[in-house]
């Protein structure tokens, strides 16, 4: 049987595209809030990483991050603060990639989302099960709303249950 090189090249060039690329999170998932909290987890690791010019790059100049119903935060400078102090009292800080599930609106203006954060602060280790949308404008975020409440698999202690 022959085969030609075109037709090889486009069985292999449509089985790269069923690869689960969006599963993998050091590569550009294609949504903002994804591309972000990849971001987030790096920038968490620098001591210059969190700067009103580096939320710039995924976030509108009035963003709102709102937890649990309370506004933490608005504005990039603001941003920049809030995670700078989480930064400086805590040993560790993850977003766990992939999210256990994502979703677009229809019109591709929220971005819902179901995922852990885990934590060590003062040596105790946590673990928070996130829920909530991002809203985005002109390709930015423009707010997260986020409820988040511990995980029960970890324990008081941190460990395990």
């Amino acid at each position: 049987m022959i085969v030609s090189n075109r037709k090889v090249a486009a069985t292999l060039a449509l089985c790269l595209l069923l690869l689960p690329w969006g599963r993998c999170p050091a590569a550009g998932h294609g949504d903002v809030l994804t591309d972000m909290f990849v971001w987030w987890n790096s920038a968490y690791k620098r001591p210059d990483g969190f700067t009103a010019a580096a939320f710039a790059q995924y976030f509108a100049p009035d963003a709102v991050l709102r937890v649990n119903g309370v506004d933490r935060c608005k504005g990039l400078a603001e941003w920049a603060a809030h995670f700078r102090d989480i930064q400086a009292r805590t040993e560790m800080v993850e977003i766990e990639l992939p999210f256990i599930d994502e979703f677009e609106s229809p019109g591709g203006d929220r971005i819902f989302t179901h995922h852990f954060v885990k934590a060590r602060e003062h040596g105790k280790e946590s673990r928070e099960r996130v829920m909530g949308f991002a809203a985005v404008r002109n390709g930015k975020i423009s707010l997260i709303n986020f409820v988040s409440v511990p995980d029960p698999a970890v324990g008081g202690d941190g460990k395990k249950k």
